[in-house]
C-alpha cells in the first residue's frame, strides 16, 4: 500500500470512536481513572448505546491529564488548564484567555515556590558543608 494511503488508513483508524477499554490501552491509563476523570466532568465521551465512547477529542483530554498531573497538578488545575487550551469538560464555562492565564499563573507561582525550596536547600547544602570540612556533625 503506497504511503499515503496508509497514512490515511490510520488518521481513519485513529479519529474512529474507541471503546473504554481501546482508550485505556491507546492512552496507558487504567479504567479506574477514566471512570474518575468522568464523575469529576474532565472527560465527556459520548453514548452509544449505553457504552462510553471515545474519540480524538476526548483521547487528547486523557493525554493532557496525564500530563497535567505527572506535572504535580491537582484536579482543579487540570480543568483550569483544560479549559484553557478549549478542551470541554463540565462545570462553569470560563473565557479560554482567562482560564489559560489562570494556569499560567499557576504555573509560575509553582516555579516561584520550586526556586525559594532549592535556595533553602542550597543554605542548608553549604551550611552542612561547612561543619563537615569543620569536623563538626550536622
Amino acid at each position: 500500500m503506497p504511503k499515503h494511503r496508509a497514512e490515511r488508513a490510520g488518521q481513519a483508524q485513529a479519529s474512529a470512536p474507541l471503546g473504554i477499554s481501546e482508550a485505556c490501552r491507546r492512552v496507558g491509563i487504567t479504567l479506574r481513572a477514566i471512570r474518575h476523570y468522568e464523575s469529576l466532568g474532565l472527560v465527556l465521551p459520548q453514548r452509544m448505546g449505553g457504552a462510553r465512547v471515545y474519540g480524538a477529542a476526548e483521547l487528547r483530554t486523557l493525554e493532557l491529564l496525564q500530563r497535567f498531573q505527572a506535572l504535580g497538578f491537582s484536579l482543579q488545575e487540570c480543568r483550569i488548564g483544560l479549559h484553557g487550551l478549549g478542551q470541554p469538560t463540565s462545570g462553569p464555562p470560563t473565557d479560554p484567555g482567562t482560564g489559560l492565564q489562570a494556569f499560567v499563573d499557576s504555573l509560575q507561582h509553582r516555579r516561584d515556590a520550586i526556586g525559594s525550596m532549592l535556595a533553602e536547600l542550597r543554605v542548608i547544602r553549604d551550611a552542612a558543608s561547612a561543619a563537615l570540612a569543620a569536623g563538626e556533625r550536622c
